[in-house]
């Protein structure tokens, strides 16, 4: 869907007399011109479907009425009574005429019968009269029908007086063929073909629920056996775009709907579009409703992209022209309950709803619809997003001091706690937003963003933002400089298409003021691999793959030119988009190259097949629970989770075993080789913890071997319920060459061995200190050993828990025992930005010595520290390690997401596909745990630790309870142990509430006195 600017609609002031009090102009998605629209009424609603008004089928509706009532076939059932008086009041003066000259005629003949009786003779005279009357007789009314033209009657229409002309070649076309097969058609249509519409209805239910209501389904939707009547249908001429000429046809259409006459039951109202809604209110209780469409009333524009194969048809874009009229009868089904209809409110409530879901397409907002993969059943070949734009933020200088005005604060240097932002100037809304650095004037990031550039994007003409600003404790951030670019300059500039450049500019303010201060940053927009490239990498001949295209298209296409004198034009048009879809195919039925291994992929969920949760307490699934009456169906949600992060969630399909989604993400991946994708389902309860049902885990270096497009069915496992996953995926690879180290994913676990050494002479005092090593979120330490260098107490290397691994550092500190808090003389860093994944290496960290609070900023500025000294080096042997670990159960702790993730990793290690092995023993484990571990050195275990081994020679109730311990975790999740038990369940959830309030109260105290970090959410379904 597509919306113009607000300035693009515009309300039409409202005449005195009360008439087109529902008229506005907007700009028409179809032909890209003004154009003024009208919002049905009830009252033309029942004025189209009262008995007096002629079908479609009587005739073609007036031209002027069509337009002037602005539904454009839609006509006034007194202006059509006027008309049809008129043609009776036209054929009486016609008799008349006839009579008249039949009357003068006969007269005639009495006349010259005399005069020529005088002048011939006999028969001879009778005949030449006879002749002469009939020749006049033919040249008068010839006259008077050439020449008598009588103007139409003026008539009332919408309180306004207009002429009624006779059609012409503009005039809208009779629909009697098309109505006559929609009749026939409409009642054995598969219902499932709406199912998309009722999601949508559902979805704006969903969205504005009563207090009352704690959730709605659309249980059953069904057209019918009274089909819709086309009342005016005409082609559109203009475009408004002359690109668009030739290859587009534009329709208008209006139509309308009247329910038919039915008993009072279920099954004679089932012959009328009907839905059954399912509203769950307090206490759980269910009250099914039943809607009845009694009445529409709707004109729309389309216009729709042609193709030579079929189905002919390739897009469409739909939009209505003014908002639609539809009235609804609501029933409640259950008697013995309240009547939630009866409520004061909830029946308006129902029809607004319904009206927002529908106005959502009104114009200027438009539909975009893929008739040629919906009429093929074709899958997704490409990405919607055309290529990226890589962001690398470095440093600023110069701008503002963002604590000048702050007399607390100190003097004599430039101050503040800046971040910078990066989004889209139009949209306004930030997108990435980088680490604070607090009290710091010259703030060094080296961070990196990436953005998708779709077609959003490019019609918006968007402007890439960058803002500086300073954070504040309690009170709003301070603007201190704004960096715009034009995106359509990236995209074209040789220095930053397909390549990173670096960047200086000076900062400005919202309007493009200049401002003091410059950033430094580094972007580049990559656009996706070419057919060329991908036909080079198997050795294949581009040039004959495009000749064998365009011989196609030419065959296929011969005609055109006969037909039309563009036709060449039509043909190069056509091949262009004949060689796009070829190259999509040819793309999506090939692996991702190992020489692009960065790209987009597009994440699609359509539908879970068979999806049941079975009762805790049951051996097996019990029968009948895929009975879509069972009132214990899941309402079920999705979670995306990409390299271990949630990043994308999609709506809760109440009460279903069979729930349609049709919802995805696209996101940046930087190594289709070693990226993780799962995709977790889960059952959305009242007053209980939303218990997993099951995950997806999707490797993509498995998945992607053969083919670049999937489209399948996988089974959930690992949860409490099952069922199975239709979804598809398209990777698409950028032309982008990325660093190895920037290849890394976001969270991990870095691994330090136990043992270090200093590389040249440290000073004495400092080789007595221990090590302490932190990042952000965890630490770990060494002490010294008297031979020389440090060494981990236990012999077992120090493994840190990294959240954010593009903004963060191992710091190394020397501490050393004082009176008081203990000293640090010297400190070294290692940021992780330039550590790859998975690399074991040794690293050499320069020494520095601690003065004027040099360590606070080295922690967190990645630039080395001004005016330290340095005395000497420390060697490290450090690996990374991709995702999550059991070293992260303390962030988990505090953060939901982490702790959703981590559920689901552990659910994933069930399926034997996750991408990863785990690192079960964590900082808490001792010696002999991790003797008995199975550490294959990866990040992304479930932290529970192999502990699930018997002390020997014990047994009975301490033997049960270790391992009931130890499995717990696994227990829990699929609702077995303590938690088959309901009341279980409910009091882990009022645990779970307290501590999640517990958390907010405790991050909001924090938040007045320290800088809040911006994290990057998860996007959910709008």
């Amino acid at each position: 869907m597509s919306t113009p600017p607000p300035s693009s609609g515009k309300r039409t002031p409202t005449p005195s007399n009360g008439a087109h009090a529902h008229e506005r102009t907007v700009t028409d998605p179809v032909t890209h011109l003004s154009l003024p629209v009208h919002d049905s009424t009830t009252e033309e609603l029942q004025a189209v479907s009262t008995k007096s008004t002629p079908s479609s089928e009587d005739g073609p509706p007036n031209l002027d009425a069509f337009r002037q009532s602005h539904m454009n076939g839609v006509i006034d059932a007194e202006a059509r009574k006027d008309a049809v008086d008129d043609t009776r009041q036209t054929k009486i003066q016609i008799a008349v005429i006839v009579a008249v000259a039949a009357f003068a005629s006969s007269s005639a003949i009495l006349l010259l019968s005399r005069v020529l009786g005088a002048i011939m003779a006999g028969w001879a005279a009778s005949l030449f009269a006879s002749a002469m009357c009939c020749i006049l007789g033919l040249v008068a009314a010839t006259c008077v029908f050439y020449f008598w033209n009588p103007s139409p009657p003026k008539v009332q229409l919408h309180g306004e007086e207009t002429q009624l002309h006779k059609p012409d070649s503009e005039s809208p076309e009779t629909a009697i063929w098309f109505n006559a097969l929609l009749r026939s058609l409409w009642p054995i249509v598969n219902p499932a073909l709406f199912t998309s519409v009722s999601d949508m209805l559902e979805d704006a239910l969903q969205a504005s629920l009563p207090k009352l209501i704690h959730g709605v389904r659309v249980a059953d939707i069904g057209q019918g056996s009274e089909a819709l009547r086309i009342i005016g249908i005409r082609s559109l001429e203009g475009t408004g775009t002359e690109e668009d000429e030739g290859d587009f046809v534009n329709l208008e259409v209006a139509l309308a709907y009247r329910a038919r006459p039915h008993g009072t039951g279920l099954k004679d109202r089932s012959g009328n579009p009907h839905i059954l809604l399912q509203f769950w209110v307090a206490g759980g209780v269910m009250l099914p409703v039943w809607v009845e469409l009694t009445g529409i009333l709707a004109t729309t524009r389309m216009r729709i992209q042609l193709m030579p194969n079929p189905p002919f048809l390739s897009t469409m874009t739909l939009t209505l022209l003014g908002q639609p009229k539809v009235t609804l009868k609501c029933t409640p089904l259950a008697k013995s309950f309240l009547n939630v209809m009866d409520v004061p409110g909830l029946s308006g409530w129902l029809q607004s709803a319904i009206d927002a879901a529908v106005g959502e397409y009104v114009a200027p907002r438009s539909l975009n619809l893929d008739l040629k993969t919906m009429l093929s059943g074709r899958d997704q070949m490409d990405t919607v997003s055309i290529g990226i734009v890589v962001v690398i933020v470095k440093s600023a200088e110069g701008y503002k001091d963002g604590d000048g005005g702050k007399f607390w604060e100190s003097k004599g240097e430039q101050r503040g706690d800046p971040y910078t932002t990066i989004g889209w100037g139009k949209w306004g809304k930030p997108v990435w937003s980088s680490r604070i650095i607090e009290n710091e004037g010259n703030p060094f990031w080296e961070e990196i963003a990436v953005l998708l550039v779709g077609p959003s994007e490019m019609n918006a003409k968007e402007k890439l933002r960058l803002q500086l600003w300073d954070s504040d404790r309690g009170a709003a951030d301070d603007l201190l400089g704004t960096v715009e670019v034009h995106l359509h300059d990236l995209m074209n500039d040789s220095k930053t298409k397909n390549q990173l450049s670096d960047r200086k500019d000076q900062f400005t303010d919202v309007n493009g003021t200049p401002w003091s201060g410059t950033l430094e940053w580094t972007c580049g927009y990559f656009e996706k691999t070419t057919l060329e490239q991908h036909l080079e990498e198997k050795g294949k001949d581009v040039k004959e793959v495009k000749r064998n295209i365009e011989h196609d298209t030419e065959r296929e296409l011969r005609e055109a030119e006969t037909l039309q004198h563009d036709g060449q034009e039509e043909i190069e048009k056509q091949k262009q988009a004949d060689l796009k879809d070829r190259s999509d195919e040819i793309i999506a039925g090939s692996p991702p190259t190992e020489q692009w291994p960065s790209g987009v992929l597009s994440i699609q969920i359509e539908q879970i097949r068979g999806l049941v949760v079975q009762k805790s307490r049951d051996n097996a699934v019990g029968e009948g629970v895929e009975d879509e009456e069972d009132q214990d169906l899941p309402s079920a949600y999705c979670t995306i989770i990409v390299n271990h992060q949630s990043v994308y969630k999609t709506r809760t399909k109440l009460k279903s075993n069979k729930p349609f989604f049709a919802a995805g993400t696209e996101r940046f991946i930087k190594d289709w080789r070693s990226a993780s994708v799962i995709i977790a389902v889960r059952d959305s309860r009242m007053h209980e913890v939303d218990p997993l049902i099951g995950v997806v885990v999707l490797p993509l270096q498995t998945l992607l071997k053969t083919r670049s497009q999937i489209s399948d069915a996988f089974p959930l496992v690992g949860g409490i319920g099952f069922g199975r996953m239709q979804l598809s995926l398209v990777f698409r690879s950028v032309q982008a060459r990325l660093p190895r180290p920037l290849l890394g994913w976001d969270v991990g676990t870095l691994d330090i061995q136990p043992r270090a050494r200093a590389a040249d002479g440290l000073p004495a005092d400092l080789g007595a200190c221990r090590l302490v090593l932190r990042t952000l979120n965890a630490k770990g330490k060494m002490r010294a050993h008297a031979e020389g260098g440090w060494g981990e107490k236990r012999e077992r290397p120090v493994r840190l828990a990294v959240k954010r691994r593009f903004g963060e550092c191992l710091l190394v500190e020397f501490r050393r025992h004082a009176l008081g808090p203990d000293q640090t003389p010297a400190f070294c860093t290692l940021w992780l930005k330039d550590v790859a994944d998975d690399d074991e290496a040794v690293v050499s960290l320069p020494v520095w010595r601690n003065a004027h609070g040099a360590v606070d900023r080295a922690r967190i500025n990645a630039r080395e520290p001004e005016g330290a000294e340095r005395v000497g080096t420390l060697e490290l042997t450090v690996r990374l390690w991709p995702g999550l670990s059991g070293y992260h159960k303390k962030l988990a702790e505090h953060d939901a997401n982490f702790a959703d993730v981590m559920q689901v990793l552990d659910a994933a290690e069930e399926s034997g596909d996750s991408p990863h092995g785990s690192l079960y023993d964590d900082e808490t484990s001792d010696s002999s745990d991790a003797e008995g571990g199975n550490d294959n050195g990866n990040g992304n275990g479930n932290g529970n630790g192999n502990k699930n081994k018997e002390s020997e020679g014990k047994g009975g109730l301490l033997s049960e309870a270790k391992d009931y311990k130890n499995h717990r975790g696994e227990l829990h999740r699929k609702h077995r142990g303590l938690m088959q038990w309901g009341a279980a369940r409910k009091l882990a959830w009022v645990g779970h509430s307290v501590e999640g309030a517990a958390d907010n109260i405790e991050h909001k105290i924090k938040g007045r006195f320290t800088h809040n970090q911006t994290e990057q959410g998860i996007d959910v379904e709008a």
